[in-house]
């Protein structure tokens, strides 16, 4: 069962902070609990519907991470004290602008009428919001939650929120019914993969046999050889100084209109990184203590601010494909990321395009899209210095990340 939010809230809270809460806001003293649970749930609602849009998870993400976490064992004295109560509903009015956009005034009076036309509902969705994005801010940085992760927690509030909601919210949100609240986040692959069936890991097992008895000894074996063979390569080039073995790496240039020469937009590994994808992934699976956040970087290249795939081949996205087939109960998230050079909201959307793009390549191939979600993670999960061209470099790129295995 997932986190229930709204009483984590209550607990860290506490009795002292929501009376001072409904003591800066002039609530009534016997009505503070529940007005801070529809607050909540109001936030938790427009978190839902916004990321039921293929960047706005992204977006959601990005603000959840980057939010700074409230101090909850003084959160009465933050409230009572004018200056720091601005200065939270000012961050707390940023947050609504980003989850509801201009619709976060009338969700405000929606939630005045609900406190018994109260006119504070705007000012309680102020502070509502920042504490929501602190409880979330944690668990992501306490459980190393990721995009999908993040977007299932979300989904698991729906049966706490449902009665605590304001009238009229859904209709200001375009939801026509309070079970189709957050439903795209599954259907855009945010949500955690469902699990294989049954009998497609049945037909898979008795299609190979007594091949896996054998499989992991051949590998290991090839895994050796390889080691030698680059081992080999090196003391040769240690016995001959004027050799140098260079790794091959594929570099488009494309010319702007004005004639000037720009780098390639990839989403390929830089050389240092280039590791044999097929071996060093299907090594992971083989480890039982494997780090269930790591990422492989897939070598696949992409026009400039486009998802048009410019190779003529993509190995890394065929071996995959293969290892997917060969391994039924393998379900996976595709990532697609960015450098933080330009427009953030257009870098998730390009991501998110890119990562759909490797995606439907793998379905194309005839992997189950069940078995395979696309986030788009824009630049909040950069892998080097942003502040250089080779760390920009490094942070474009498509990675795959093991969701479950069996």
């Amino acid at each position: 069962m997932a986190d229930n939010l709204l009483d984590m809230a209550i607990r860290q809270l506490g009795s002292s902070g929501i009376d001072a809460l409904s003591g800066a806001l002039g609530l009534p003293a016997d009505r503070g609990e529940s007005a801070v649970k529809t607050g909540l749930s109001t936030v938790l609602a427009g978190m839902l519907n916004k990321g039921s849009s293929k960047t706005g998870m992204g977006s959601l993400f990005n603000m959840v991470s980057d939010s700074s976490g409230l101090d909850f064992s003084s959160i009465a004295d933050i409230f009572k004290d004018p200056a720091q109560m601005s200065s939270l509903q000012k961050s707390g009015g940023n947050m609504l602008e980003g989850i509801f956009g201009g619709k976060a005034g009338n969700i405000g009076d929606l939630v005045s009428a609900a406190l018994s036309g109260s006119d504070k509902g705007g000012s309680l969705l102020k502070v509502a919001a920042p504490v929501v994005m602190s409880l979330l801010g944690k668990l992501v940085k306490g459980k190393g939650l990721d995009i999908s992760s993040l977007a299932s927690l979300l989904l698991g509030q729906k049966s706490f929120i449902k009665d605590k909601i304001p009238d009229g919210l859904l209709k200001e949100l375009d939801v026509s019914s309070f079970d189709k609240l957050g439903d795209s986040l599954v259907t855009h692959g945010h949500a955690q993969p469902q699990e294989p069936r049954p009998q497609a890991v049945h037909a898979q097992e008795k299609k190979r046999g007594g091949f896996g008895k054998w499989f992991w000894p051949l590998l290991i074996a090839l895994a050796a050889l390889y080691a030698l063979n680059m081992c080999a390569k090196k003391e040769k080039m240690g016995e001959e100084p004027g050799e140098v073995i260079l790794d091959e790496e594929s570099v488009i240039i494309e010319e702007t209109p004005n004639g000037a020469v720009t780098p390639p937009d990839t989403a390929a590994p830089t050389t240092d990184e280039a590791v044999d994808f097929t071996g060093s992934f299907t090594e992971y699976l083989t480890n039982p203590a494997r780090d269930p956040n790591r990422e492989f970087p897939l070598t696949i290249e992409f026009a400039v601010d486009s998802a048009e795939v410019t190779s003529a081949s993509a190995p890394d996205v065929d071996a995959l494909a293969k290892i997917l087939q060969d391994h039924p109960g393998l379900t996976i998230a595709i990532e697609g990321h960015t450098s933080g050079e330009g427009d953030e909201i257009k870098n998730q959307q390009l991501s998110q395009e890119r990562a759909d793009t490797v995606r439907q390549m793998l379905v194309e191939k005839g992997i189950d899209p069940n078995r395979v979600t696309a986030t788009g993670m824009g630049s909040a999960k950069p892998v080097a210095d942003d502040g250089t061209e080779e760390g920009k470099q490094k942070n474009r790129r498509i990675s795959v990340r093991v969701v479950t295995f069996e």
